[in-house]
């Protein structure tokens, strides 16, 4: 399970690369990506964080290995980054509410750790178990912050550097939030590279 994750990762952090060297050509493979990313984390979490395989969950020794701790971290945590990667995604793409879903993803996922480094001083939890969310929120959250800190114009040069038009018109659109004309013109220009 985790290499299955370990390769979507790297793949993914390829076409980003690829994204901002070539343009929108990649729009297509990247947002794939993302959400296949995403959908791994919300229905695999539980499997990828526990280290087991759907055909060890049918043993009743290994059920009896799990306590409600394991079993509701790891599946809130996969919903956690499944949300965090749709985010990214936003961001990258320059959808709507961009920002907020960034700025929720940060608090949840800081939130998060927060409360698993309280659940461990008193319960004392596997050190490894919980290891492997401190790695995943801390970079997660990392980029989220990063990409929330970049001013918004900024990220609209760096990713459509070849598309001045559609940087006109979210600029406008941004100034203008209530037209509707501002939103056609975005529209029209975010079909383009679509």
């Amino acid at each position: 399970m985790k290499r299955i994750e370990l390769i979507a990762i790297l793949i993914t952090g390829i076409l980003i690369i690829l994204r901002l060297i070539f343009g929108t050509f990649f729009n297509a493979s990247l947002m794939i990506m993302l959400v296949l990313l995403s959908i791994y984390y919300l229905w695999f979490g539980f499997f990828l964080f526990n280290n087991i395989s759907h055909d060890q969950l049918l043993s009743r020794n290994v059920r009896n290995k799990f306590n409600i701790f394991n079993i509701s971290s790891s599946i809130i945590m996969g919903v956690v980054y499944s949300f965090t990667i749709i985010s990214i995604m936003f961001a990258l793409f320059f959808y709507s509410r961009m920002n907020l879903m960034l700025g929720f993803s940060f608090f949840i996922i800081f939130l998060s750790l927060v409360f698993s480094v309280i659940y461990d001083k008193y319960y004392h939890v596997d050190r490894n178990y919980l290891s492997q969310f401190y790695i995943r929120s801390a970079t997660y959250g990392i980029i989220c912050l990063f990409l929330l800190l970049t001013p918004v114009e900024k990220r609209a040069e760096v990713l459509f550097h070849d598309h001045p038009e559609f940087i006109e018109a979210y600029k406008n659109y941004r100034e203008n939030p209530e037209d509707p004309e501002a939103e056609e013109e975005l529209r029209k220009q975010r079909n383009r590279f679509r």
